[in-house]
């Protein structure tokens, strides 16, 4: 009899592996189905992150790549202000240097009444606030060589009765400058003229 027991106990346990397998392929309810790690699967989008301990790679980017924007636009920021402040100077600077054509040439003279050239640069830059040295060479000595074209309120250098920077004046851009000429008074000649042009040592820079 024990025989006849064992006999169909294992008949039953080989109709039912079968069975199992069927159920676990076709996803039968009610049947447990062993789920091994590799068949765990990753966060889906729109997934609670939190309970997965992550966070989106979209937002990771963005917080690493929000500080180095935010650096570039305060140096952006601060470069165009300080173009601004200058373009804003050198409008004064040329504007207010106008306001004296005319002004007869005095040998030291550094007001309204008579310039020499040094004393009409030194009092139009004092008009914004800049104090110059007093005269060319010392200017010359005190300002930033640039190359290319003068802008507007950069100074112009010349030699003429001594070597080195013995005349200056002030440049309207391009060729023209403005200067305390001794012959006109304060006028308006061009680089381009013959006796300046032989006699020019370069353009210099005040206001940045």
């Amino acid at each position: 009899m024990l025989r006849s027991i064992m006999t169909g106990f294992f008949a039953f346990t080989l109709l039912a592996v079968p069975a199992i397998a069927s159920a676990a392929q076709t996803g039968d309810p009610g049947t447990t189905v062993a789920v091994t790690s590799t068949d765990v699967a990753a966060p889906t989008d729109g997934a609670d992150l939190a309970m997965w301990n992550a966070e989106p790679k979209s937002e990771r980017a963005t917080s690493e790549s929000a500080p180095k924007v935010t650096r570039l636009l305060h140096i952006q920021r601060f470069a165009s202000g300080i173009a601004a402040r200058g373009a804003a100077m050198a409008s004064a600077l040329t504007r207010n240097a106008m306001r004296f054509m005319g002004v007869p040439y005095a040998f030291g003279g550094t007001s309204a009444n008579g310039f020499d050239c040094s004393g009409y640069v030194q009092h139009v830059f004092a008009m914004i606030g800049k104090h110059l040295p007093r005269t060319a060479d010392a200017q010359f000595d005190a300002a930033h060589r640039i190359h290319g074209t003068p802008k507007p309120g950069d100074l112009v250098f010349f030699q003429t009765y001594a070597p080195g920077a013995s005349h200056v004046g002030i440049s309207l851009g391009g060729d023209r400058f403005i200067h305390a000429s001794s012959s006109h008074g304060v006028t308006v000649s061009s680089l381009h003229d013959r006796y300046w042009a032989a006699r020019f040592l370069g353009a210099k820079r005040i206001v940045e």
